[in-house]
């Protein structure tokens, strides 16, 4: 069977990405996201199946992105949500609409994506990838708001995992550390910012899409299909490891 894969956040640079190299290896991929313009261009690239615009706030435009997702690619075998954002921010700082903003746009788009799949991906199952973060995993200062949306997901994930596993459905999440992308610019632009995350990894370096869209693919596909309820870490050891001090 074709792979047939709904990207949520398809015009970030990890959706975007997970679209290219699932249609490398011959998948169909329907796209959705918040931006029409953005969908279309991406779309056009990897010969998307079509796309839906989606509003983080608004459950109901979910549910009819997957049922055009269903309509356009015939059966879905996998999702995979790549919404995300970023708020450095101590709790003393972060207002009332940031905390809320974060949540919709991370929790609320995870929930909405596995309360739709747990639909769309009957009667034969399939595989659904949410993004988590390595700052769920560790205490990292200023992401109060971030840490705990990403820790919801988790949680999320092994519930969801318990539930519907019984049905053939797969969830888990991947939790990166710090990724180049347009949304983290302002950081790894900035020399003395990117030097003290490269610090912090063990592996030296800030993380490309790519690393994390591999992940997502793997988790997507059809033949790795007895891993469910995990958060796999793709975060050059920020999650789980001290690094050694510069002497």
């Amino acid at each position: 069977m074709t792979e047939g894969v709904l990207i949520i956040g398809a015009t970030g640079a990890i959706g975007s990405e997970v679209a290219r190299q699932i249609t490398a290896r011959g998948g169909q991929v329907f796209l959705a996201g918040r931006s029409e313009g953005r969908l279309g261009e991406v779309a056009s690239e990897v010969s998307a199946a079509g796309h839906a615009v989606i509003d983080a706030a608004d459950g109901g435009s979910f549910a009819a992105a997957f049922k055009d997702a269903k309509a356009a690619l015939g059966t879905i075998t996998g999702v995979a949500n790549c919404v995300g954002s970023v708020l450095l921010k101590g709790a003393h700082i972060t207002t009332d609409e940031e905390w809320h903003e974060t949540i919709r746009t991370n929790l609320d788009t995870a929930f909405y994506t596995v309360r739709e799949s747990a639909k769309a991906l009957r009667p034969a199952g399939g595989s659904v990838v949410l993004c988590s973060t390595a700052a769920a995993q560790v205490g990292l200062a200023n992401h109060e708001a971030i840490a705990a949306a990403k820790a919801g997901i988790d949680g999320l994930v092994r519930s969801a995992a318990a539930t519907y596993g019984a049905k053939a459905i797969r969830i888990n999440s991947v939790a990166p550390g710090l990724v180049k992308s347009e949304m983290t610019r302002r950081i790894w632009e900035n020399e003395p910012m990117a030097d003290a995350s490269r610090e912090m990894h063990v592996l030296g370096r800030l993380g490309e899409p790519a690393d994390v869209a591999r992940a997502i693919a793997f988790l997507l596909h059809p033949q790795n299909d007895w891993i469910t309820g995990q958060t796999l870490g793709v975060d050059g050891g920020l999650g789980g490891i001290v690094n050694r001090p510069k002497r």
